[in-house]
């Protein structure tokens, strides 16, 4: 049997001593022990396939397309310094999506904790962890929900998509998006988005996180590469 983690004694959980005031007070926080197993479940429930698990920055041709060259180099900015945010958004195309995935990719072989996952895979885990009444299910299925707020490096692809969600889903992600906003600024996680739409599109409260002047927006304006494969 592996050796029991000596802070949370394999349980997952501590509390931490704190005072009353402290708006953390009472309240159960996810081990450090626990991290990489976590990663492995949201990667695993990411979906990426074996040929996406592949994809490096270098496989991605730039070489006639300015904005894909620009977002190229603010990936490998970024995987330098994995802190803060960073938006790409754009026409469709032009390999947001895979260079989400390459950055994922080349950060977990550095041994760093790194996740990718689409909205809709994202949202639909939100979900899973209330009820129809919109109460949490349960202390672990709430768990789920702390993962995503602390995972080290999160890349969530179709951004755009948090136009179309209802009240309580924005919530929950604006909850999200401040969280990560916060411990950005910290240095303790990055986060990455990619979006086709324009930010005009995103709630206010969610798109100024997003355009601060202390993250970083690259606009890929490049043509649609696949129309260009003939399919």
């Amino acid at each position: 049997m592996a050796d029991l983690c000596p802070i949370c004694g394999g349980v997952g959980w501590i509390r931490s001593d704190l005072p009353e005031t402290d708006p953390a007070f009472g309240k159960l926080a996810r081990c450090g022990c626990m991290a990489q197993r976590d990663a492995v479940r949201l990667q695993r429930m990411s979906g990426l396939s074996e040929r996406e698990q592949a994809v490096r920055l270098e496989d991605i041709d730039g070489a006639h397309a300015p904005g894909t060259r620009d977002m190229i180099t603010a990936l490998r900015a970024f995987i330098q310094t994995p802190a803060g945010m960073l938006t790409i958004h754009g026409t469709p195309g032009n390999a947001k999506t895979a260079g989400l995935q390459a950055a994922v990719n080349e950060l977990r072989l550095q041994g760093i904790e790194a996740v990718y996952v689409t909205l809709f895979d994202l949202l639909g885990h939100v979900r899973e962890a209330f009820t129809d009444q919109r109460a949490v299910q349960s202390e672990s299925a709430y768990a789920r929900l702390c993962r995503w707020e602390q995972v080290r490096v999160l890349a969530i692809d179709e951004f755009d998509k948090v136009a179309h969600q209802t009240d309580w889903v924005l919530d929950q992600l604006v909850d999200l998006v401040d969280k990560r906003y916060r411990s950005g600024l910290d240095g303790r996680t990055g986060t990455l988005f990619a979006m086709n739409d324009s930010f005009d599109t995103l709630p206010i409260w969610i798109s100024s996180r997003l355009r601060d002047d202390l993250n970083r927006v690259v606009e890929n304006l490049d043509p649609d590469m696949r129309s260009k494969k003939g399919g």
